[in-house]
């Protein structure tokens, strides 16, 4: 593909909710503008965009894929992003890269219920937007509907651009209201002209004076002609429409049809002419590394370089393929850069252009252009790449937290460490992936963003790691404490034969006030326990306090006073004392009133003020207590305590209970006490486990 000027780039995101028909769309773009040779096709596994194994199956979007495309003139880099909840992560890069989203909604659905959720993420990119309505050729489409209900669901303008000529298995051709043509779709995709319908003269009319009103209220110019009485000329249109794309004042919309190729050229036309090239876009902002000052280039190729890694893909054999945006300057092969969010340089190797799981060798990326590199050491999703004597740091990819936890373990023994390699692969193409340690609950954690998202992790590791991996549900970190203070003696004596040992503590043990930590006082006087000796009982009692006296989980809360013994003279050694400071402790907490603690974390859920009260009575269900309620737009955000035990798949069920259109995150807040009757099977479960370790 030829060089292209910042001014002859489009770089748009298709996203959407699942089933609008996005990666159909996007492969009839590429077909209808030449960039591929045969039309593909999601039923029969053939489209250039969805080809790792996992979508092919599901036939779904999995991970982002690019596409660039030449019409007109124009390069258009359509980046094509998933529309499941599980893989936002992915359409939260691609509109990092972005310039401006192509926002598809279904003409016989309209508004679905995880519409709102990407909206909500083109509305955090502050991305200019278009509208496709998409698939018009399906019984019950109704564009005019679809145009209304996203206008009052989500609080924008939607402001048609063509009016469809029938609907449904009659959709047969578009009206331009800007030109007044009609346009009448051939077989090949493509359209003639001819005169607007007789019946649809009322509606065209009505939503020609909509889309002139938004070109003219777009520039103070056009504003002052059309109140003057004067009529736009197309041209004037089309101008007062792109200033209204880019400043966000409302959203242009096409009505197309993906797989029989209906209307493509006409929504390829509307993405040249209205959305914003990076020259339009100005100058990139960031900040100096180490500082808030702030940084401006210009998308010129002269400028100091300035990119961001959005996307990595491990799925060829070629190794990492990084795939980045370029803002300014240029990006060549064998340049070395410098990588600000590392603060470490980096060597460039080859760059392609991206097509799909195809790559051609570019000769360079160049400012405001999107391309990919290979094997880069240094650099990970989300970072800036720059010019060393021209640092700046762009804003990383703001991935979402991931809320869903399943333990994971490999089914055969020995494999830990090639899972824990091939996770971190995983991680580094998606960074919604999380994995931790829980060293004491004896589990590896993944977290996700939802039950699909962990099918397809644990596929990927079989497939490309020979991994086979099961799951388990979370062990919660339950704790011990107690809630009366007791004395107690620790007397450690033995004799072998020669030299014995010898250790005698008293212990104080008390609750402490905020139910945490612990604390080791020194209270002896007269020498009772000698000096050397006192550092050995605080160790015996901290290592007794890993395993409380009810179910075996670490205790806190706790203050131990070290207030009298004795010791001998021969026998007495250190770990004599730490023997009997961990008895003291062990018999001291049996009778101390032991009680279980549970974790309990705070919830945030922001969700539409439709499902307050459905949300609300759900926490209070899982013994949550609400602590307070506040507004973020048009959402509702609720703050409550729930207990952890109670949140186990908590994504997957607020998106039930929701229809997908509330999201929450959690931090740990405190523990509490767990209710008695809770409290007694879960003794009696960590019991049984134990005993059946045991025999096992």
């Amino acid at each position: 593909m030829k060089d292209f000027q910042p001014s002859q780039i489009r770089n748009v995101a298709l996203v959407s909710q699942h089933g609008t028909g996005k990666t159909s769309l996007a492969e009839s773009i590429l077909y209808r503008a030449k960039g591929t040779t045969r039309h593909g096709k999601i039923e029969d596994g053939t489209t250039a965009l969805d080809f790792t194994p996992e979508e092919i199956h599901r036939k779904i979007t999995i991970s982002l894929a690019l596409a660039p495309v030449e019409w007109r003139g124009v390069k258009i880099n359509l980046i094509d992003t998933p529309g499941y909840a599980d893989f936002i992560g992915d359409c939260v890069a691609g509109l990092c890269a972005a310039d401006a989203a192509l926002f598809c909604l279904k003409g016989a659905a309209g508004v679905e219920a995880g519409t709102e959720a990407i909206w909500e993420r083109v509305h955090e990119r502050a991305c200019p937007a278009l509208c496709a309505v998409t698939q018009m050729e399906k019984e019950h489409a109704s564009f005019s509907k679809v145009i209304e209900a996203a206008g009052e669901r989500l609080g924008m303008r939607f402001v048609p651009v063509a009016w469809p000529i029938g609907e449904g298995e009659k959709f047969r051709g578009v009206v331009d209201l800007a030109s007044m043509k009609a346009l009448f779709f051939e077989k090949d995709g493509s359209h003639r002209e001819g005169p607007v319908p007789p019946e649809l003269e009322a509606d065209v009319k009505k939503a020609r004076s909509a889309l002139v009103d938004a070109a003219a209220e777009a520039d103070d110019q056009l504003l002052e002609k059309f109140l003057e009485g004067e009529d736009l000329s197309v041209e004037e249109i089309h101008t007062g429409l792109r200033e209204g794309v880019q400043h966000r004042s409302f959203i242009p919309a096409v009505p197309v049809a993906a797989v029989p190729m209906l209307g493509i050229d006409f929504l390829l036309d509307t993405l040249v002419d209205l959305v914003p090239s990076p020259a339009d876009m100005g100058a990139v902002a960031g900040t100096k590394p180490g500082g808030a000052e702030k940084e401006e280039l210009k998308p010129e190729l002269v400028a100091p370089l300035s990119a961001i890694v959005f996307k990595t893909s491990s799925e060829s054999h070629a190794g990492d393929l990084s795939m980045i945006r370029v803002f300014s300057g240029n990006l060549t092969p064998g340049k070395e850069v410098w990588n600000a969010s590392a603060q470490r340089s980096e060597k460039i190797g080859q760059v392609f252009t991206i097509k799909g799981k195809d790559r051609a060798d570019a000769g360079h990326i160049p400012a405001g252009d999107i391309g990919a590199a290979v094997k880069l050491r240094e650099t990970h999703t989300g970072q800036t790449l720059c010019d060393k004597n021209h640092p700046i740091l762009m804003k990383p990819v703001p991935f979402p937290s991931s809320e869903h936890e399943v333990a994971i373990a490999p089914k055969s023994k020995g494999e830990e460490e090639k899972m824990g390699s091939g996770l971190h692969k995983l991680r580094e193409e998606d960074p919604t992936i999380h994995v931790r340690v829980a060293s004491d609950l004896h589990q590896t954690i993944l977290s996700c963003m939802g039950d699909l998202q962990i099918e397809v992790v644990l596929e990927k590791l079989t497939r490309r790691f020979g991994v086979h991996v099961e799951t388990a549900k979370p062990r919660i970190p339950y704790r011990e404490t107690i809630r009366r203070s007791v004395s107690k003696q620790g007397r450690h004596k033995k004799q072998t034969g020669g030299r014995g040992q010898f250790g005698d503590v008293h212990v104080r043990l008390e609750p402490m006030k905020n139910g945490e930590g612990f604390e080791f006082v020194d209270e002896i006087v007269g020498g009772s326990v000698p000096r050397n000796f006192i550092p050995a009982v605080e160790k015996g009692i901290v290592e007794a306090m890993q395993e409380g006296v009810l179910a075996g989980y670490p205790v806190v809360g706790v203050r131990a006073a070290l207030y009298d013994g004795s010791y001998h003279t021969v026998d007495s050694s250190e770990m004599a004392f730490k023997i009997a400071g961990s008895m003291a402790f062990k018999e001291g907490a049996k009778e101390a009133s032991p009680v279980l603690l549970e974790p309990i974390v705070e919830v945030e859920v922001k969700v539409p003020k439709d499902f307050v009260g459905a949300v609300t009575g759900d926490l209070s269900s899982k013994r949550g207590k609400i602590l307070g309620m506040g507004n973020e737009g048009r959402y509702d955000v609720i703050r409550a305590h729930v207990p952890q035990s109670e949140l186990y798949k908590y994504s997957t069920h607020l998106r039930s209970l929701t229809q997908g259109r509330a999201s929450h995150h959690t931090k740990f807040a405190h523990y509490e006490e767990v209710p008695r009757e809770l409290a007694d099977r879960i003794v009696a479960q960590a019991r049984a486990d134990r005993e059946a370790m045991a025999s096992a």
